[in-house]
């Protein structure tokens, strides 16, 4: 299943670096590593590349679907100013983790996690390992 995360805002750059970050802590999880890549935006004249748009995440058990939503919730949590994550299903459904929801973790993880989830079961890959 793939999966898109998005930061919420107005200010294209400043969602551009924290979808960077997000990539980079996504790094620090085995789990994660080499299923996440940078979507980027179109290129507008006059620039030599766009901005990227979205992380998109390619998970194929279901053990590395609590390993993301541990992780996104953990790096929201870790922002210091408000930052809202969107996880986008393939079905277009969308979940948003914000620093205030961010307060409580293990609840916000197993909602994730759930969200998540529902795609997988819906595709026929039910999450076997949870």
């Amino acid at each position: 299943m793939e999966y898109r995360l998005l930061i919420d805002g107005s200010d294209a750059g400043a969602a551009a670096a924290h979808l960077g970050e997000l990539a980079e802590w996504f790094r620090h999880e085995r789990e994660l590593r080499g299923r996440v890549r940078m979507e980027h935006g179109d290129i507008e004249s006059g620039h030599m590349g766009g901005l990227p748009e979205a992380l998109v995440i390619a998970l194929s058990s279901g053990g590395a679907v609590t390993v993301l939503a541990r992780a996104a919730v953990e790096w929201v949590k870790h922002r210091t100013r408000d930052v809202t994550l969107k996880v986008v299903r393939a079905s277009g459904e969308t979940f948003e983790v914000s620093v205030q929801r961010a307060t409580t973790s293990d609840a916000l993880v197993a909602e994730l996690a759930g969200f998540l989830r529902r795609e997988e079961q819906r595709s026929g890959n039910p999450d076997e390992t949870a």
